[in-house]
């Protein structure tokens, strides 16, 4: 610690304590959260993503927020480079009498890496701009914790709050049961690069809920886990390529999460203990993986949660970024689950490119095979996504219009059971494409959709986006957990309904953010027709979330 002491002393000795205080000084500050809610209700809510980022919100999700929405204006935000490797840069020397010589395009580039240098992950966050002669832009708290120890000690995190009220969706899908409450997160990280061969990553994360008169979900609580826990070691690097391996807890992300994801959106987020190996040479990136989900132990809230050995993913993500299409990716993916006794394959791919008349476009689909569980037979499903996009001049605005389709087969067994024939979304960022009040998974679904993203202001960017959705085959609805909606009696109608999201982005800095959204359901003919529904009235969600990183 003697390094941190000669760089840092007091945001050092702060840091360090906040580790070991988070978990009794949590419960205060919610408390005193609501109690401020109650007395002074919150206005009403100014507008941002969380994202994971603060751009622009294509998919705008997990969101509501960032990359899960990693911004929160792009329509599909690109892939989340998960380097290993995140250590500052060296200082640049350059002459004109001892004055860096940083043009306009310097800077500009200098400026960009600041406002990306929190990633979807934070085992891939990049600081290298703080030592960049050409970075003259603003301070952040938190900018004294990086490169301690001579450039080998990142420590950094976040807090987040966000507040629901929803109306008729508490629990799974369309439930007519309301609540509202308080969602606060508190992400804390230490990144230490040993030397250039080793390199360890740990994050702790607290998540809490408050207020609520439902009992809350098992994604929103978890009073005190390891996020992550893993060390990297490279194991090659030369003209072959550079191979890592990593051992530990890891959270995955790949691609656009359609299929992989930490989950941000959730209060506690998504993380696996198992192996890793990432290998690049050039424009390709080829990882390979085999892991274990945890068990959410929601009984026992301030234990760690430990490794679930009856599920196992593993599977091969290559991803070309040079492609003459753009980006592509190709993947296999396999979860066998145990304890359900079923093991479905996944091999899909995915396109990302702007083409003619600058019009962009996004693919993504694949088929799924292997065994149900018993009595469901052979596994034989598939999905798939379309988007067009472009780029708009309105009024002097620049708006950004998408359509989109998406697809995911159903099987025709009734009851149905999360080891059917249906296809199986494995472990998604459901929340940024299916609508932003979680009613569907991608499962026995068709959802045509309209998305609109308007900046504006500088800071403040609005989204719409419409979605009518509807059933591929007349059975029932899946929530996001891939469990049937209504086992009571199969579909009288494919037509779910309609749902309208509204969000609003402010970004206040590059590390403080503001989501104001509000979504409304209205029901369809499958819920009006078919007995066992839990409700068929039309439902509501407002949200506001603000989240500060540092």
């Amino acid at each position: 610690m003697s390094c941190i002491a000669r760089r840092a002393p007091f945001t050092a000795v702060v840091f360090a304590a906040a580790l070991l205080m988070v978990p009794s000084s949590l419960a205060q500050a919610q408390q005193s959260i609501v109690e401020a809610a109650a007395v002074n209700p919150a206005p009403a809510p100014a507008a941002n993503t969380e994202v994971e980022g603060t751009a622009e919100v294509g998919g705008a999700a997990e969101v509501g927020g960032a990359a899960e929405l990693e911004s929160t204006a792009a329509p599909v935000p690109p892939p989340v480079l998960d380097s290993p490797s995140v250590s500052p840069a060296g200082t640049l020397h350059c002459g004109c009498h001892h004055h860096c010589c940083c043009s306009k395009q310097d800077k500009a580039a200098a400026m960009a890496a600041m406002r990306g240098a929190y990633k979807g992950v934070f085992y891939a966050n990049d600081y290298s701009y703080l030592n960049d002669p050409c970075y003259d832009g603003p301070s952040f708290c938190g900018d004294s914790l990086k490169g301690l120890c001579d450039g080998k000690l990142d420590l950094g995190g976040e807090f987040r709050v966000r507040y629901h009220d929803e109306d008729g969706i508490r629990r799974a899908g369309l439930t007519g049961v309301d609540d509202n409450f308080w969602l606060t997160r508190y992400r804390l990280f230490a990144n230490y690069r040993f030397n250039d061969t080793f390199r360890f990553y740990g994050e702790y994360l607290y998540a809490d809920s408050a207020g609520e008169r439902v009992e809350n979900r098992p994604i929103e609580e978890n009073r005190g886990e390891a996020q992550n826990l893993f060390l990297d070691i490279k194991l090659l690097d030369g003209e072959h390529g550079k191979l890592i391996g990593r051992f530990g807890r890891q959270e995955l992300l790949f691609g656009d999460q359609r299929l992989v994801s930490p989950l941000d959106w959730a209060n506690t987020r998504r993380t696996f203990d198992g192996y890793r190996g990432t290998w690049t040479k050039g424009k390709y990136t080829l990882d390979g993986f085999y892991v274990n989900p945890l068990n959410r132990d929601a009984a026992h809230e301030g234990r760690w949660d430990s490794t679930n050995d009856d599920v196992h993913f593993y599977g091969a993500y290559l991803s070309n970024k040079d492609h003459w299409l753009g980006t592509v990716d190709r993947y296999y993916l396999g979860l066998t689950n145990e304890a359900l006794d079923f093991d479905y394959h996944t091999i899909g791919s995915r396109v990302v490119g702007t083409g003619w008349h600058n019009i962009q476009y996004v693919y993504e689909g694949g088929f799924q095979f292997g065994t149900n569980s018993p009595g469901f037979g052979d596994h034989d499903a598939g999905y798939a996504t379309g988007g067009l996009g472009k780029k708009l001049s309105i009024a002097g605005h620049k708006p950004m219009l998408w359509f989109w389709y998406d697809y995911a087969s159903g099987g025709n067994d009734f009851p149905a059971a999360r080891g059917d024939d249906s296809f199986d979304h494995l472990f998604p960022l459901a929340h940024k494409y299916l609508g932003f009040m979680d009613l569907f998974g991608r499962r026995n679904i068709h959802d045509l959709n309209v998305q609109y993203i308007m900046p504006l202001h500088d800071k403040v960017s609005l989204l719409l986006w419409y979605h009518y959705f509807m059933l591929d085959e007349k059975t029932t609805p899946y929530s996001v957990t891939m469990a049937p909606y209504n086992n009571v009696a199969a579909a009288e109608d494919r037509e779910l309904g309609h749902e309208i999201d509204v969000l609003f982005n402010i970004t206040l800095n590059a590390r403080n953010n503001v989501l104001l959204g509000y979504s409304h359901f209205n029901a369809g003919d499958y819920y009006d027709l078919t007995p066992g529904v839990q409700s068929n009235a039309d439902a509501d969600f407002f949200y506001f979330q603000y989240q500060s990183r540092f």
